[in-house]
């Protein structure tokens, strides 16, 4: 009779830790499984990458950084723009010799270094806003 007992019992726990199993095995997915901009801009740009919220920290700028000295001076500067609502690339591309940083929570400012200088004013640089909500570049001229 003990000897019963014990096999149905036995056989409860094992049916009881396998349904228990199965339902953890059936959940959503974590927040450690999801990707996030980090863990994408590791894999794109590998372990030197350069994280920068907007202002409102909707968006997440994540440039590649390149190791100094680089033989060629217009090195191609990689970068995206990750919204973390809807967990998304919505902006990538690769400026060279430019600097990339926020003008305002929707908008990019680029600025390059031109590969000629006009005059004793003139600096070689070459700036511009790059609209991410229309996609569209937005010269200096058309700022305000």
């Amino acid at each position: 009779m003990f000897i019963k007992n014990f096999l149905v019992h036995l056989f409860i726990l094992f049916l009881l830790l396998g349904c228990v199993q199965t339902n953890r095995l059936s959940q959503p997915e974590t927040f450690n499984s999801k990707k996030t901009y980090q863990q994408i801009a590791q894999k794109k740009f590998g372990d030197k990458v350069d994280f920068k919220l907007n202002s409102d920290g909707n968006y997440a700028l994540c440039k590649k950084i390149i190791p100094e000295p680089k033989l060629n001076p217009n090195q191609p500067i990689e970068f995206f723009v990750y919204d973390i609502k809807k967990e998304e690339i919505i902006y990538e591309n690769k400026i060279a010799n430019a600097k990339i940083s926020w003008h305002n929570n929707t908008q990019l400012l680029i600025t390059k270094q031109k590969g000629y200088i006009t005059g004793p004013t003139d600096t070689g640089k070459w700036t511009y806003v790059f609209d991410l909500q229309s996609k569209k570049k937005i010269t200096p001229n058309k700022l305000k």
